[in-house]
């Protein structure tokens, strides 16, 4: 009996015997979206070589195994299978992506043909969004893919995420947007805004849920008992591929999709000596800034290093890169003409998460 590698791209070696990877292959999905309030359905249509039972496993972004549909008898030819959205317990799943693998279990071995593996993370190029007067966000995705949305200021602070790595299907897609930064403070819509649309590819065979507004990724998996993987090393990109056929890979692709999201920070001013200034009260020349994250957030963060940047009205005037909140620093306003000023501050992760922060203040 040859052993054969897993995965119609070679892996990782199986642990039984496996018959070649054209004994078993996803043709085609019927649709890249599904919404399983509105009763939808998507159809797989999967090909096997030789007869076995026939599985077919809906995963999310984190590897984990949402719903099993099988075949116990099937025969060899093309055979559809019919998810319907929901997980083994009969729930609808969040708002999320979800991939497909098959398994063909024959007399002498199993075959896999697992796109979840196998694809998907591919940068796209090209994107070209265009801003609406009303702030909405319009770009055309080639392909079903992870998108993240970030506006600021050029060459200054990074003020909104409007999407973070959330996934959408391919074609016209339109982010809704009001025009202002996180907190509420600054209208972007001028000459100064920074505007970035970056994408990867979702693998092959992914289907986009929709309708299902209320109901929390990362909360759902905690429901279902699911483990928490920490963020890969920095070194983690020598391990897995970070080009495929030419085409770059995201590193972002291999990150813990629970995480995608950005953490809230909070920002306090107090004078030199800590005395804590009131909001309306007009700053004295050095004031103590106090940056943390917000407790709900800190599991987010807590694996990573990170800096701390602060900007006055858009415009960067120091960085602290202590990797670790609560951080203070000495904020002299001397220089700072009379009437408002704003202070935003921007705390980056070194896997690329923002919180972002801006308050005003009275000079």
């Amino acid at each position: 009996m040859n052993w054969f590698r897993i995965g119609c791209l070679g892996l990782g070696l199986a642990a039984l015997p496996l018959l070649a990877c054209s004994q078993v292959s996803l043709q085609r999905i019927s649709a890249t979206e599904l919404a399983a309030v509105r009763g939808d359905r998507i159809t797989y249509t999967v090909r096997t070589a030789r007869p076995g039972r026939l599985t077919l496993e809906l995963l999310t972004g984190d590897g984990d195994v949402v719903r099993r549909l099988s075949l116990p008898d099937a025969a060899a030819g093309d055979h559809e299978l019919v998810w319907d959205g929901r997980d083994e317990r009969g729930q609808a799943v969040p708002d999320e992506a979800y991939c497909a693998r098959a398994t063909l279990d024959a007399d002498d071995g199993k075959a896999l043909d697992d796109p979840c593996a196998r694809s998907g993370g591919e940068v796209l190029a090209g994107l070209q969004p265009s801003l609406a007067a009303n702030g909405d966000i319009v770009y055309t995705l080639a392909q079903p893919a992870r998108v993240l949305i970030r506006v600021g200021v050029k060459g200054g602070a990074m003020l909104r995420s409007l999407s973070v790595w959330r996934p959408r299907p391919a074609g016209r897609n339109l982010q809704r947007w009001n025009g202002f930064d996180e907190s509420g403070l600054i209208d972007l819509r001028s000459d100064r805004l920074a505007l970035l649309v970056t994408a990867f590819r979702l693998p092959d065979f992914t289907v986009v849920t929709t309708g299902q507004d209320g109901l929390e990724y990362r909360s759902w998996r905690i429901a279902q008992g699911w483990a928490e993987a920490p963020d890969p090393p920095a070194t983690e990109g020598t391990a897995r591929p970070l080009e495929r056929k030419g085409q770059r890979i995201a590193r972002q692709h291999y990150m813990p999709r629970y995480k995608d999201r950005e953490p809230r920070i909070t920002v306090t001013l107090a004078t030199r000596d800590g005395q804590p200034l009131a909001a309306a009260a007009p700053v004295p020349d050095d004031v103590r800034v106090s940056v943390d994250l917000h407790p709900d957030d800190r599991w987010l963060m807590q694996e990573q290093l990170y800096e701390v940047a602060f900007f006055v009205n858009g415009d960067f005037v120091s960085e602290e890169e202590n990797g670790y909140v609560p951080i203070g620093w000495i904020w002299n306003t001397s220089g700072l003409q009379s009437g408002r000023h704003l202070l935003t501050v921007n705390l980056t992760g070194f896997t690329g998460r923002v919180g972002t922060k801006t308050i005003a203040v009275q000079r």
